[in-house]
C-alpha cells in the first residue's frame, strides 16, 4: 500500500524530512494548554467561591449594621420611657418653664426651648433632635421632645425636654463586640458623628466626609466599596439607617478581612498545579518517542520494534479504503436512481439550462411533470418551454429570468401555468441559479415543482375569508341596529313613564347609546388585531362631547393618551364604557374641563378621568357608592383583574384605573 522507496531520514539527516512542528512538540503543547485551561478554570472557579463568600460577609457586614440601628432606636426609645432625668418643661409660647441645667434667673429672663421640644406643639408626638449645641454654645447634646397632654388623646399643654447623654448610645455601639479592627460610627440627621467605637474623643462633633454624606441621604442602607479608614487603610464600609430615628449606624471593615482567603486558596492552588503539570509534560514526551516509533513502522514495514495497536488499525483501514471507495459508487448510483423515483413521487423535477446555446437537460421527474419525452434537448429549449406557459403569466416569468441574465441577482424564481403535452394546465414554481460555466458562458441549474394543489387551496381560503368578512360586517349591522331599536324604545318608554321612572329609562338609554358606540368604534377602527387604544378613545370622546358636554355652559371633552398602545377588541369594549360611564359622571357632578389620560407605566396601563370640581368627599369609597356609573365602572374593572381608585389628593375629582397589559 505504501511506496516501500520513501527515504527516512535518520538523526541529523534532511533527505526526505518534513518541515513543521514535530510530534513531540506539538504533545507538549496540547498538555501545556490543557494544563493551563485547567488550571484557568479551577482559579476561576475558586474566584468565584471567594467571591460568593465575600458577599456573604458583606451582607453580615450589612446585617450588622441594621441590627445596631435597631439597637440605636431601642436606647430613644428607652429615652422617651423617661428613663432619663427630666432636664426642663416648656410651653406652647416657646418659653422654658423649667430647667435643671439653667438657672432661675435665666428661666425668668425667656430662656428659649429647644427646636426639637417645640416640634412636639405641632406634630403632638415625640421629637428627636440632631447632636446640637442648643442653648449652650460649646456643648453639644441631643434633646428629645415628650408631650404632656391634659387628658388622653387631648392637646399637648406642655412639653418635657430630655437630654439623652451620648455616652448611652456610644456604650450600646461597644456592646455589640465587633470583630478585631472593624469600627462602627453613630451619625445623626445632619451628618455629624456622635459617637465612635474607635477614637471617638477626636471624630465626635465632626462632620461626615461629602462623598459618604451624599450616599447615606441617597439610600437608606448600602455598602459602601473603596472606602478609607481615618489611618488611610482600603475598607468596606456598610451603613443603615435606624427606621425610627433616622440616626445613621456606619461600620468600617479593612479591606485585607475580605482579600486574605482568596490570596492564600491561590497559592495553594498553584502547590498543587505546578506537579500536576510536570508529571503530564513527562508523560507526554514519552508518549510521543513511542507514537513517533510506530509511525515510523509504517513506512518501513521490515524494520523490528513494536507498534501501537492504533497504528496497526491504521494501516488495515487504509487497505480496506479502496474496497470501500467501490462500495461508495454503487451505493451513489443507487442513490441516483432512488432519487429520480422521489422526484416522481412529489411531482417536482430538476434541470440544467445552457443560456447561450439554449441547450438543456432534465431529470425524468421534469419529463413526467411537463409530459414531455426524456432526454437532451441540444437547441430551442427556453423557446419551447416558453411557449408552453400561459401568455399572461409570461411577463413575470421574463422578469424573472431576465434580472439574472443581468447580473442584478443570480437567483431566480417565478410562479406560472403552463400545458403539459396532454393539455392538462398546472401550476409549477420554478427556482434556479445561475453559473458561469467557462469560456463566457452560462449555466442555468434548477427545478420546476407542482404546486397546483396548493394554489387551489389558497383560492378556496380566500373565498372562505371573503364569506367570512361578509357574515361579520352582517352580524355587526345587526347587532347595531338591534341596539339602535333598544335605545329607540327606552327612550319612548321615558317620554310616557312616570316623572320618577323617566330619569332612570333615560340612563338606560345612554348606556344602551353607550354600548352601542363602543360597538361601532370597534368594528370601524379594528376589523381584526390590536387597535390603537388612544384613536379608539379619540372617537368615544368626540362622541360623548357632541351628546353630552354640548348641553352643558362652559364644559369640555379632552383626550391626552400615549402613543403606541394597543389592546385587543374584547379588552377595548370594556375600557370604553369604563370611560365612557367616568366621563359622564364628571360631567354631571363635577366642573370645568374633563381630561381622559392613557398612559402606560411599570404596573400596567393607567386610565385616569379628571375634571375641575370639588372632588369626592373624605373617606369616599368607589366599592360602595350607590351610583350605577360608578358600580359599572368597579365592576368592569374587577373583571378585566385591573384596580379602580379614587385620588383624594388631587386638586379636583380624579379617578384612577389600573389595568394589567397581559391579553392586550
Amino acid at each position: 500500500m505504501f511506496d516501500r522507496r520513501i527515504r527516512v531520514a535518520g538523526p541529523g539527516g534532511r533527505g526526505g524530512a518534513a518541515r513543521g512542528p514535530s510530534l513531540r512538540a506539538a504533545l507538549l503543547a496540547l498538555v501545556l494548554c490543557l494544563a493551563a485551561t485547567m488550571a484557568g478554570l479551577a482559579a476561576f472557579a475558586l474566584w468565584q467561591a471567594q467571591d460568593a463568600a465575600q458577599r456573604q460577609v458583606t451582607e453580615q457586614l450589612l446585617g450588622t449594621a441594621r441590627a445596631m440601628a435597631r439597637v440605636i432606636d431601642r436606647e430613644f426609645a428607652r429615652a422617651e420611657a423617661l428613663d432619663l432625668p427630666i432636664i426642663g418643661v416648656a410651653g406652647p409660647d416657646g418659653r422654658q418653664l423649667a430647667s435643671s441645667l439653667a438657672t432661675p434667673e435665666r428661666i425668668a429672663a425667656g430662656l428659649p426651648a429647644a427646636p426639637a421640644v417645640m416640634r412636639v406643639f405641632e406634630t403632638g408626638a415625640t421629637s428627636v433632635g440632631d447632636f446640637t449645641e442648643g442653648n449652650d454654645p460649646g456643648r453639644r447634646r441631643i434633646v428629645l421632645g415628650v408631650p404632656v397632654r391634659a387628658a388622653p388623646g387631648g392637646e399637648v399643654r406642655y412639653a418635657l425636654g430630655l437630654v439623652l447623654p451620648r455616652e448611652r448610645l456610644l456604650a450600646a455601639l461597644q456592646e455589640q463586640h465587633l470583630p478585631a479592627g472593624w469600627v462602627a460610627t453613630l451619625v445623626d440627621r445632619q451628618m455629624t458623628v456622635v459617637a465612635r467605637t474607635h477614637n471617638d474623643d477626636r471624630q465626635t462633633g465632626r462632620p461626615v466626609p461629602q462623598p459618604y454624606a451624599a450616599q447615606f441621604g441617597r439610600d437608606p442602607d448600602g455598602i459602601i466599596r473603596n472606602a478609607t479608614s481615618m489611618d488611610g487603610e482600603p475598607s468596606v464600609l456598610a451603613y443603615a439607617r435606624a427606621p425610627v430615628t433616622d440616626y445613621i449606624v456606619a461600620i468600617l471593615a479593612p479591606e485585607a478581612d475580605f482579600d486574605a482567603t482568596r490570596w492564600q486558596a491561590l497559592r495553594q492552588l498553584a502547590w498543587l498545579v505546578l506537579p500536576a503539570v510536570a508529571a503530564a509534560l513527562g508523560l507526554a514526551l514519552l508518549l510521543a518517542r513511542r507514537v513517533a516509533e510506530a509511525l515510523r513502522g509504517l513506512a518501513q514495514p521490515a524494520a523490528p520494534g513494536a507498534r501501537l495497536r492504533e497504528v496497526a488499525e491504521l494501516g488495515t483501514a487504509l487497505a480496506a479504503e479502496r474496497q470501500a471507495r467501490d462500495q461508495a459508487e454503487v451505493a451513489l448510483r443507487e442513490r441516483s436512481a432512488w432519487l429520480e423515483a422521489a422526484q416522481r413521487a412529489a411531482v417536482l423535477g430538476v434541470f440544467e439550462w445552457e443560456v447561450e446555446a439554449d441547450a438543456a437537460r432534465w431529470s425524468e421527474g421534469l419529463s413526467a411533470l411537463l409530459d414531455i419525452p426524456p432526454g437532451p434537448l441540444p437547441a430551442g429549449a427556453w423557446r419551447r418551454l416558453r411557449a408552453r406557459v400561459l401568455p399572461e403569466d409570461r411577463p413575470a416569468l421574463d422578469a424573472a429570468l431576465a434580472r439574472a441574465l443581468s447580473g442584478e441577482r443570480p437567483d431566480f424564481a417565478a410562479e406560472f401555468r403552463i400545458r403539459r403535452g396532454d393539455g392538462a394546465l398546472r401550476w409549477v414554481c420554478g427556482q434556479g441559479t445561475l453559473l458561469p460555466a467557462g469560456s463566457g458562458r452560462r449555466k442555468a441549474l434548477g427545478a420546476l415543482i407542482d404546486v397546483t394543489t396548493r394554489r387551489r387551496l389558497e383560492e378556496e381560503r380566500e373565498a372562505l375569508l371573503r364569506q367570512q368578512e361578509f357574515l361579520a360586517g352582517e352580524i355587526h349591522h345587526r347587532v347595531k341596529n338591534s341596539l339602535q331599536l333598544v335605545l329607540s324604545l327606552l327612550l319612548m318608554q321615558a317620554r310616557r313613564a312616570p316623572a320618577e321612572a323617566t330619569a332612570a329609562l333615560r340612563d338606560a338609554a345612554r348606556r344602551v347609546g353607550t354600548v352601542a358606540a363602543v360597538h361601532r368604534r370597534l368594528y370601524e377602527d379594528s376589523a381584526e388585531g390590536a387597535t390603537d387604544a388612544g384613536h379608539y378613545l379619540a372617537g368615544l370622546v368626540e362622541d360623548l362631547g357632541a351628546s353630552l358636554a354640548e348641553s352643558q355652559e362652559g364644559r369640555g371633552l379632552r383626550l391626552v393618551a400615549a402613543p403606541g398602545l394597543h389592546l385587543a377588541p374584547e379588552r377595548l369594549a370594556p375600557l370604553g364604557i369604563v370611560a365612557t360611564e367616568l366621563m359622564t359622571n364628571a360631567l354631571k357632578y363635577g366642573a370645568g374641563q374633563v381630561t381622559l389620560r392613557l398612559g402606560r407605566r411599570a404596573e400596567g396601563l393607567v386610565l385616569a378621568v379628571e375634571d375641575e370640581g370639588p372632588g369626592f368627599p373624605p373617606g369616599f369609597d368607589p366599592a360602595a357608592s350607590r351610583g350605577l356609573g360608578m358600580r359599572v365602572a368597579t365592576t368592569l374593572v374587577r373583571q378585566a383583574g385591573g384596580r379602580l381608585a379614587v385620588d383624594t389628593a388631587a386638586r379636583g375629582g380624579r379617578v384612577v384605573i389600573t389595568l394589567p397589559e397581559a391579553g392586550g
